[in-house]
């Protein structure tokens, strides 16, 4: 029979193992209760955006049409057939051509702005308000908007050329001013989104290497090719990714000036996928063609994300 010293011995010892065991249940709960708690979140999450994206998935391999209740198994057929398309080519090519354009218009435009931006002068605040008002308007009512701009009748532009002396155009009727028009209305769009990201990398720059080069004589372009530019490249990276993944699915612009033409002139991957969906009923083949979109986009990216982190790697051998 224990004695009353075992006793408290083995008191002490079933506490300490009590304590023990709470303590690593108050770790366990302090370390996963934040994913329990955005559970919810994120299956909501899962069933708005994960489940659309298995669906299209798993109907790009079927021949998928909404009047026929038979829908086969046509296993890569759908993509063979989207790859293989003339047309596909041609969208593709108008597509990165369009891309190559708006993203050198946009960041030549949109770090000369936010260099203008980040100088201390009176009204700066009301000047960066002004320049992100395009950004806040929806894609549609631009669409309406650029639409009328360019009208060949009663256009804006039409009204200033005629103010000038010069002829009017049919901007959304010729192809290459079709082009140029969608150009213009998605660079009107793209810019301040382009520049507020530019803007908040131009005002996180330690300014003493800055300081530094304006007492060695410095001129301000050697500031912005050797200093500026190399430290804003993790800024200048995330934002051209950005706007690759938004550029290779502008819809609204497109559809609203031009749907697609004249011809095909303006059609670029969105409105393709488009067409072939609700145009042809070829649901299968327009899944398709949207996953070989998201492909393409990646491939697109990679490069820009390798070459972001050899970059970052050479910047800390350095140091």
């Amino acid at each position: 029979m224990a004695g009353p010293a075992e006793n408290r011995i083995i008191g002490i010892e079933s506490r300490r193992e009590h304590i023990t065991l709470r303590s690593r249940l108050d770790a366990w709960q302090a370390r996963y209760a934040p994913y329990w708690l955005l559970l919810p979140a994120l299956g909501i999450i899962g069933a708005v955006l994960l489940y659309p994206l298995v669906h299209a998935l798993y109907i790009s391999f079927l021949d998928y049409k909404l009047a026929r209740s038979a829908r086969p198994f046509v296993g890569l057929g759908n993509y063979i057939e989207a790859v293989t398309s003339a047309s596909f080519g041609t969208v593709l090519a108008q597509n990165i051509i369009f891309a190559v354009v708006c993203i050198l218009v946009e960041f030549t435009v949109a770090m000369s702005t936010a260099l203008l931006l980040n100088r201390q002068f009176r009204g700066r605040a009301i000047y960066r308000v002004f320049f992100l008002l395009p950004m806040l308007t929806a894609p549609v009512l631009a669409g309406f908007n650029w639409r009328w701009i360019f009208n060949d009748r009663f256009g804006l532009m039409n009204q200033i050329f005629i103010g000038v002396g010069l002829a009017p155009q049919a901007w959304l009727v010729e192809p290459n001013l079709a082009r140029l028009s969608i150009v213009i209305a998605t660079v009107w769009q793209g810019i301040p989104f382009v520049m507020i990201l530019m803007l908040a990398g131009l005002q996180a720059l330690p300014q003493p290497p800055f300081e530094a080069a304006i007492v060695d004589g410095a001129t301000a372009w050697q500031r912005l090719r050797l200093l500026t530019l190399p430290l804003m490249r993790p800024v200048i990276a995330v934002a051209l990714a950005l706007r690759i993944i938004d550029l290779f699915r502008v819809f609204d612009v497109i559809y609203i000036m031009t749907l697609g033409g004249p011809g095909h002139a303006t059609e670029l991957l969105p409105f393709y996928i488009y067409r072939a969906a609700f145009s042809q009923s070829q649901f299968g083949l327009a899944s398709a063609l949207s996953w070989i979109t998201v492909f393409i986009t990646i491939v697109m990216l990679i490069p820009l994300f390798l070459n972001e982190r050899s970059g970052a790697e050479s910047e800390k051998l350095n140091a």
